[in-house]
Parts: C-alpha cells; structure tokens; sequence
C-alpha cells in the first residue's frame, strides 16, 4: 500500500496499469459501472489496450487501489503521462477511428464513451490510415 498516489515514473508502470486495467474490466463489476465517466482515454496501439488517466498514472494500479485514488483531480496523472502521450486532435480521422475502437470494446459492457472523451496516444506512433477516397 506504499505506493498509493505515487505517479508512475516510466513508460513501463505505464503499459502494465494498462494491462492491468483491461484485466480489472473483465473481472470486476465496480470498475465496469465507472466506464462511462472515464473522460481521458489513452490508447497503445501495439497493445491494442485503452485504459483511463487517473488508472494508468498511478504506479501498481489495480480496481481495488483505484478506489482510493479516483477522487484526485485527473490533471495529475495527465501531467505525467505528458511526457509519453499527446493528444489525438479533435474532430479528426484518427480520433474518430481511436472513439469507434473503444465504443466497441464498451458496447461489449453495454456501456458507451463519454460524449467530450479526450483519446490520447503515444508520442511516437503514427497512425496510418487508408484514403477512403482513393483517386482515378
């Protein structure tokens, strides 16, 4: 219990609370309920995982700590993951690509993203998506 509010310090914490996070939202009700005041959203796309703020920036999360934590303004954790991530700009393709992934993934908990969900990626991914509109 040490470690409750520590900020995570490396990219690693970082993916395993990612981890963590998807294994807690199949197994654990609580976390389920709250999956739809979740405003930013951070998105690997070599993991294929999202997982909320204030969840994958504090180090050793898990459902259980995160009840601790949850009432903590959520500018702290998106301070430190600055530092790994940016944010996906609004209205764009790949934020609309990045909201309809995670809308499937929460349809699965009959549950649906917040309508202002900010989606954030990491700082050295490029997404590559197609032209639908492809030229003659």
């Amino acid at each position: 219990m040490a470690n409750v509010g520590q900020l995570v310090t490396d990219y690693n914490d970082v993916m395993n609370n990612m981890k963590q996070f998807n294994r807690d939202v199949l197994e654990m009700l609580e976390i389920k309920d709250q999956l739809t005041q979740f405003k930013h959203w951070y998105y690997i796309p070599h993991l294929n995982l999202f997982g909320p703020s204030k969840f994958i920036g504090y180090k050793q999360m898990d459902a259980n700590l995160y009840e601790l934590i949850k009432k903590r303004p959520s500018a702290e954790s998106q301070k430190v993951l600055s530092e790994w991530f940016y944010p996906v700009q609004a209205d764009s393709i790949e934020e609309t690509i990045i909201r309809e992934q995670l809308t499937s993934l929460l349809d699965l908990y009959e549950k649906k993203p917040r309508t202002n969900a900010v989606f954030h990626i990491p700082k050295n991914t490029i997404l590559l998506i197609s032209n639908r509109h492809s030229v003659s």
